[in-house]
């Protein structure tokens, strides 16, 4: 006597691979989803320095926004905006400038010598010393919460 199949097997291992498929997706959006919003909240503290105005004499060159483990050791996200400038006005001058700036914290360091080593995780940014006259501002920026914090792999 042959076998008879019956229809409701097939629709239990249809709902089975169906859920495999989601927990899958799932899975993958996580993976992808986390590093991205933590680029967004590097380029956000980006767009804040991008927003603050440039002190007379001086014209923006490049910026850049990293986000990962830029310092030190351990765990935890950084997230970094940096603008280079090129400006007539010596450090102090530009440093007093963009004291009134607290909303980030903002800070400005020369792109020659060995200040150069003062700038925290720029690479590819600004992979050498400078030209005279050129000057890195910069911001540490907040992130957008513990869970993309501790689940980002860039933070370990």
């Amino acid at each position: 006597m042959p076998e008879v199949k019956r229809a409701g097997s097939r629709r239990a291992a249809g709902t089975v691979w169906t859920m495999v498929l989601g927990v899958v997706l799932i899975v993958a959006g996580f993976a992808v989803s986390v590093p991205v919003v933590n680029d967004a909240a590097a380029r956000e503290v980006e767009t804040e320095l991008l927003s603050l105005p440039l002190p007379a004499g001086t014209e923006r060159i490049d910026s850049t926004a990293q986000a990962g483990r830029l310092v030190g050791n351990g765990n935890g996200m950084q997230y970094l905006g940096a603008l280079l400038i090129r400006s007539d006005q010596s450090l102090e001058q530009l440093r007093s400038f963009y004291r009134a700036y607290d909303d980030p914290a903002v800070a400005v360091i020369p792109t020659t010598g060995t200040e150069i080593g003062e700038f925290h995780g720029a690479s590819g940014f600004l992979a050498r010393a400078g030209e005279a006259g050129t000057f890195i501002v910069y911001a540490w920026g907040d992130g957008p919460g513990w869970f993309y914090e501790d689940v980002d792999l860039r933070g370990h």
